[in-house]
């Protein structure tokens, strides 16, 4: 387990789990940098991240930027969704790396963290370099799962 993965996957939904996800997202709102030092002290890591919020009917989303991953499920951003109405309603998102390998290319993937429970949603973003047009992409991918938009077509049987 590489610093950068056990950030992702067990600090950051530890402090969301302890402090709660509408904590959390006041501190992005608020671009609070300083309240992540701790976790990025306990990864060993030194990184300055970039914070984004955004608000959707009952949703707050924060997003905040990952350092720059080198493996397999190292996370480009982490987003904590709260909902305004259910102080209870939390979820937890990463926006993975992932290699393809019968295509031997890299892509990015939605996962959702929930305890010890890691759920792939499906293929994110292709992530163009830019911090906030990167976190918006992001966010339209994770609401997919919170609120679906796409109909799923049923698969033909032939009898």
């Amino acid at each position: 387990m590489t610093p950068a993965f056990a950030l992702a996957h067990v600090f950051l939904p530890n402090l969301v789990k302890l402090k709660g996800a509408a904590t959390i997202q006041g501190v992005i709102e608020r671009r609070e940098k300083f309240f992540f030092d701790q976790v990025w002290n306990q990864a060993h890591i030194t990184h300055a991240p970039f914070l984004h919020s955004e608000t959707r009917d009952v949703y707050r989303i924060g997003v905040i930027d990952l350092p720059a991953p080198k493996e397999m499920g190292e996370a480009f951003f982490a987003a904590v969704v709260a909902k305004a109405s259910d102080p209870g309603f939390n979820k937890f998102f990463l926006l993975e790396h992932d290699y393809v390998l019968a295509t031997k290319s890299d892509r990015t993937l939605v996962t959702e963290r929930d305890g010890q429970r890691h759920t792939k949603h499906f293929d994110g973003p292709v992530l163009s370099g830019n911090k906030e047009t990167d976190a918006k992409a992001f966010v339209e991918m994770l609401m997919e799962t919170i609120v679906p938009t796409r109909v799923n077509q049923p698969t033909e049987r032939k009898w």
